[in-house]
């Protein structure tokens, strides 16, 4: 009894704060849709599309996070603090260069994106407002992803919170003033709204990296040098988490071909939807990180069976927490919608989307915090996989279910191929391969050792 009430207190002290860290961040893209969608219904479609666009490009950028995170984690897990702060500090000048190479490279490609949505001229100025804007300022974002990795990886998911609320407390008043201006000046309308997120992740980011220098868990980024070997077992356990988010991204861009059918109704519709259920999502999220931070420091220690047991501890405690959400959403399904807009063809589409939802939510709990499990033991490609395929068939899903039920046949065919992707992935992990394909890292210390070897 003693033992789970401590693994219970070990796990709400770290998911407590990486849970509200998430919920709190999750506040951007809620102040974002309810400004916008003072704007109107068209504006409110864009931003719904820009988002899913954003996704894509935003999952690529958490590459270096994902992974520092992780080896972090594992470094820490067999105290070779000195090998953590290597990678942090390399890792956060990697993690700027990456994003710009992927903003240089997804900025080009919006276009075809548009056509094949098939956006209409005014969606698609509105859209190409928001995105262009964030992806130049998109390295913002990712630093400070990748600094709140690092403070995660040693245990620590409290300064990430804090980071993140000094982000949306800036988010709060800036995008209202730099959506409609005051007196005329700073009217950026939808671009502002990407301007005032920009602009708070990077003041937040200049804070974590402050603290970050003072607790020594990073070196200076003057003395950055490249280093082959932390970059590629970097993106040895990133890159497969991002790929798959942004395959995930281009899903939804079929998806929302579907849904472009029905009009500005419809894409208004589903962007209410992700921002009904995104403070359930962002609860998993937090579990998730817990279960990374967990995993990867009980594997780093070769503690292989404690790491499983506090998974199913923290994957519990998601599908509880979701079961109570999921009952919430479905009785306020019209509340919550009304929220966002007063168009009645947007409401009545929004509140079948979040009662379809409602229902489901639960298969959630699986999906995020067990692929979270897999990431701290270094093993993406499972969950990746199996992610793949389910996404995947949203597209077929939509085509047979729309003509016959119409949005709501494209509600069901989202909702179904997460419950099928959580069995799938509950079954794989129960399976318990991922203990005996462990990051290499995690094996050894020397290898950890090795990792950072100057030339």
């Amino acid at each position: 009894m003693t033992s789970k009430l401590s693994d219970n207190r070990l796990i709400l002290a770290i998911a407590g704060p990486a849970v509200m860290q998430t919920i709190v961040k999750s506040s951007f893209t809620l102040i974002d849709t309810y400004w916008v969608g003072k704007l109107g219904s068209v504006q409110l479609a864009a931003i719904t599309v820009a988002n899913f666009l954003v996704w894509g490009s935003f999952a690529l950028g958490e590459l270096i996070a994902t992974g520092t995170n992780s080896l972090v984690a594992q470094s820490y897990g067999a105290q070779e603090r000195e090998t953590g702060k290597r990678i942090a500090t390399e890792n956060l000048v990697n993690a700027f260069f990456t994003t710009v190479l992927i903003s240089a490279l997804f900025i080009p490609i919006l276009n075809l994106l548009y056509d094949i949505i098939n956006l209409d001229s005014a969606q698609r100025g509105f859209t190409d407002d928001y995105i262009v804007t964030f992806l130049i300022g998109m390295p913002c974002v990712t630093l400070l992803s990748t600094t709140a990795a690092v403070f995660r990886g040693t245990g620590d998911t409290k300064t990430p919170f804090y980071l993140i609320c000094l982000a949306v407390s800036l988010n709060f008043f800036l995008a209202p003033l730099l959506i409609f201006g005051i007196g005329g000046y700073l009217q950026f309308e939808v671009k502002g709204a990407a301007l005032s997120t920009i602009i708070s992740y990077f003041a937040a980011f200049i804070a974590g990296y402050i603290i970050l220098r003072k607790r020594n868990l990073i070196g200076k980024i003057s003395g950055y040098t490249f280093d082959k070997k932390i970059l590629l077992h970097t993106v040895k356990i990133g890159l497969p988490v991002s790929l798959h988010g942004m395959f995930f991204s281009f899903i939804y861009v079929i998806v929302s071909r579907f849904v472009a059918d029905y009009g500005t109704t419809g894409l208004a519709a589903l962007g209410i939807g992700h921002r009904s259920e995104s403070i359930s999502y962002q609860i998993c999220v937090g579990l998730s990180l817990a279960a990374t931070v967990l995993v990867g420091q009980n594997i780093g220690a070769g503690n292989k069976n404690r790491a499983e047991k506090l998974s199913w501890r923290i994957y519990i405690i998601g599908t509880l927490a979701m079961s109570v959400y999921g009952l919430l959403l479905f009785i306020f399904a019209r509340n919550i919608a009304q929220f966002f807009t007063t168009d009645l063809a947007v409401i009545d589409a929004a509140e079948a989307y979040n009662k379809i939802n409602a229902v489901i939510m639960i298969f959630s709990a699986a999906d995020v915090i067990l692929s979270g499990a897999f990431s701290g033991a270094g093993d993406t490609i499972p969950p990746v996989t199996i992610g793949l395929i389910f996404n995947t068939l949203r597209i077929p899903l939509c085509a047979v279910l729309s003509p016959v039920w119409g949005l709501n046949g494209i509600w069901i065919a989202i909702c179904a191929s997460v419950v099928l992707k959580s069995i799938v992935l509950t079954y794989w992990f129960y399976r318990g391969k991922w203990k005996e394909r462990n990051f290499e890292l995690s094996e050894k210390k020397e290898n950890i050792i090795e990792l950072v070897e100057t030339e």
